[in-house]
């Protein structure tokens, strides 16, 4: 804890005149409120320094508001800190945005500016439990200090936090209301006015009082464009004492008499804050009001929010796949309509083939993809006489000719995604997709990711890997750098047995916790390969291992003692099972791998059970997006990132990494009987057909292992031809 904060009690009072206009006398509806007007003023110091509080009353400092440095360029940098007066660890509680590096640390947050009306309740932010840690007053939520309170100008907003009663061990929510003065030489920090709930752990919003009121609207319900079919809330937020009621009301857009809307159908919440239609369509195309009134008086929203009705969206959008693998697209309808559906290929209806089915349905799935399924996909939804069409999805077919003998092996493992990360798009334009090659879960380049625009190479021949295209590239990461990451869609993989891996080429000695592929951004619900433990003197480099761990119990293997090494491609692996995880480091040196069955070293496990993990967050290549600051980052290139819903064996991964050196497994056809008919099976590669054993030999385009054939009166010959 820092020794230079002046202990400062806070006078706590009931009910009180307001001193500012934006924070209006409008109470609340969530219980009493021990309100304090402060009008502190805070000059910048001439030295670092700051002044404490005790909000709630229990003797003990709950937090302090300064300045960190006393020169004017540190003056765009006022916090508010906490005091250690929490649980076991001994840690006061701070709701945060994100986490930023700063001069003392990395655990260091960002603390949100928010506007009056929010409300501050345990779902607002997920919190961080600091040990006398700054918070930054952090506008825009970026990763900069700097201008997040700009010099020259008047900036004013509220921040909501959680005081911890160390006496009565309860949580209270609380808001501050500051202004930021950077007009004036010196640059000060306002504390105007502040409250924090009478009774814990319900909620406060920011700017409420227990002033007697008439209702005051601060957040409009607005109007927008819904897909149909969709979820949908309209949303306001009302301050009032005595608690407000709530009415929504409809009509005709542009003219007519608004009704009260009730409960029924796809409206629920007609008499509430939030009104919401399950199932969008054109019946609910109408101008929206909501009235709030309380025993003092009454106020409608205004002007009215329109609701447009806008295509459903079909995902996924667009996607490149490899022939012989499976597309889906999918559309999201709520439960609240019962549409039909039509798929079409290029503006023509689709109907079920052998490859293609569920052309009548939400979801449409094209099997053993041909060069001549790349199209533009979308549905047709029709309820009643109304039909609407659903966005495009394009589909490309990468042909199956264009694989490496990498790309090959690896396909024939079945992963469930795999980046090739072989895009040359500019990634600075903030939309440039990164292709899931084997499935429908893309990713989009950090803008600042650098990948083949820029002219970053993947392993190849010169690097002792001929498997590879001779073009093959990569992406490039950036440590401490934000938007330096590739945020994938999530996998739901819903599993425990699983495998993850990637290439990695480490340009320097890498940082702890840097992530090469990581699922979930907290410590109580994450998995991936990431470097942690130790630095090794020989190889100047961190352990690379994983993490696995979800609510209930973790397990991870950060002492691994592999080190790849850097200014090098190598392969990294990590095999999950219900009881044991083995991570892998293969490269032109060989192979070596660490196991964790719950005896390790380090950490030592007993009982020792991998748990289901969901996938149901966005997963991320090149960080660990727990630090959103990007100290986290991998520090260096990434390739041929895959995921398996399945436990790889050594030998298996071994396959892999054999087509990166240009060898492929001898493969065998085996034909079998079944029932009446015969049945083929392979391995990997095309099948080839002829009438005669000479040939000539023909590719059966559509045929996938294992594939059943019937008995004809003439001869027919097959073989498999793996290139």
């Amino acid at each position: 804890m820092r020794n230079d904060h002046k202990r400062t009690p806070m006078n706590r009072k009931r009910t009180i005149a307001v001193v500012s206009t934006s924070a209006m006398a409008a109470g609340m509806a969530q219980g009493a409120i021990y309100y304090t007007q402060q009008n502190i003023i805070f000059p910048l110091p001439s030295a670092p320094g700051s002044t404490s509080f005790d909000v709630n009353g229990d003797s003990t400092p709950d937090f302090f508001i300064g300045f960190d440095g006393a020169t004017p360029a540190n003056a765009q940098k006022p916090y508010v800190g906490a005091y250690p007066t929490g649980p076991t660890p001994n840690t006061a509680v701070l709701a945060r945005l994100s986490s930023k590096s700063g001069a003392y640390g990395p655990w260091e947050a960002g603390l949100p500016v928010t506007p009056i009306g929010t409300m501050i309740d345990a779902s607002y932010l997920t919190p961080v439990l600091t040990n006398s840690s700054k918070a930054y007053l952090d506008q825009d939520g970026n990763a900069n200090y700097v201008g997040d309170w700009p010099s020259g100008a008047r900036t004013e907003g509220y921040v909501g936090v959680e005081f911890f009663d160390g006496g009565a061990g309860v949580t209270n929510f609380a808001w501050l209301h500051l202004i930021y003065d950077g007009t004036a030489a010196p640059a000060t920090l306002i504390l105007v006015d502040s409250g924090y709930e009478e009774t814990p752990g319900v909620g406060i919003v920011a700017g409420s009082t227990n002033v007697v009121a008439a209702p005051i609207i601060y957040t409009e319900p607005a109007s927008q464009t819904v897909p149909a079919g969709a979820y949908f809330q309209l949303k306001a937020v009302a301050l009032a004492a005595p608690a407000p009621a709530y009415q929504w009301k409809a009509r005709a857009v542009g003219s007519g008499v608004f009704t009260n809307l009730s409960d029924g159908g796809v409206i629920s919440g007609s008499t509430t804050s939030n009104l919401t239609i399950n199932g969008f369509w054109n019946s609910n195309v109408l101008d929206y009001i909501v009235v709030v009134t309380n025993s003092l008086g009454a106020v409608t929203s205004g002007p009215p929010a329109t609701l447009t009705l806008g295509p459903p969206a079909a995902t996924p959008t667009p996607q490149v796949l490899f022939g012989g693998l499976t597309a889906q697209f999918n559309v999201n309808v709520a439960s609240g309509i019962s549409p039909t559906y039509r798929w079409q290929k290029n503006g023509a209806n689709l109907s079920d083939t052998s490859r293609l089915i569920g052309s009548a349905t939400a979801q449409l799935q094209v099997s053993n993809l041909q060069t001549t399924d790349a199209a533009n996909y979308d549905v047709v939804l029709t309820m009643g006489s109304l039909s609407v069409t659903s966005t495009v999805s394009k589909l490309t077919v990468l042909p199956v000719e264009g694989e490496s003998t990498y790309e090959t092996a690896l396909l024939a493992a079945g992963p469930v995604a795999y980046y090739r990360l072989d895009e040359t798009g500019d990634p600075s334009t903030n939309n440039l997709l990164a292709y899931d090659n084997a499935g429908a879960f893309n990713g989009v380049y950090g803008t600042n990711v650098s990948n083949g625009f820029g002219g970053v190479a993947g392993p190849s021949a010169a690097d002792g890997y001929p498997g590879f295209a001779p073009n093959n590239t990569a992406a490039s990461f950036v440590p401490e750098t934000t938007y330096s990451w590739i945020p994938v869609a999530p996998w739901n993989l819903n599993t425990n047995t699983a495998t993850m891996l990637a290439w990695v080429n480490p340009a320097d000695q890498q940082y702890k916790q840097a992530a090469v592929i990581f699922s979930g951004n907290n410590s109580a619900m994450s998995a991936g390969i990431n470097y942690y433990y130790q630095l090794n003197s020989a190889t100047l480099n961190f352990d690379v291992g994983y993490v696995w761990e979800d609510v209930t119990s973790s397990s991870y293997f950060d002492d691994t003692g592999l080190f790849p090494p850097i200014g090098q491609w190598s392969m990294v692996a990590v095999t999950v099972t219900p009881r044991n995880a083995i991570v892998y480091l293969f490269n032109t040196n060989g192979v070596s791998s660490a196991t964790n069955d719950g005896t390790a070293v380090n950490p030592p496990f007993g009982p020792f059970t991998n748990q289901v993990m969901a996938f149901a967050t966005s997963e991320y290549i090149g960080t660990d997006y727990g630090d959103t600051s990007g100290a986290r980052n991998f520090n260096g290139a990434i390739d041929e990132v895959a995921v398996f819903k399945k436990a790889l064996s050594q030998a298996q991964l071994q396959t892999i990494f054999n087509g990166a050196l240009g060898i492929l497994p001898p493969v065998s056809l085996q034909i079998s009987r079944a029932g009446s008919n015969v049945q083929l099976s392979w391995s990997l590669g095309r099948l080839l057909e002829a009438n005669s054993v000479k040939g000539p030999w023909t590719t059966n385009s559509l045929a996938t292992s294992p594939y059943t054939v019937a008995p004809t009166a003439s001869s027919k010959f097959y073989r498999v031809l793996v290139h």
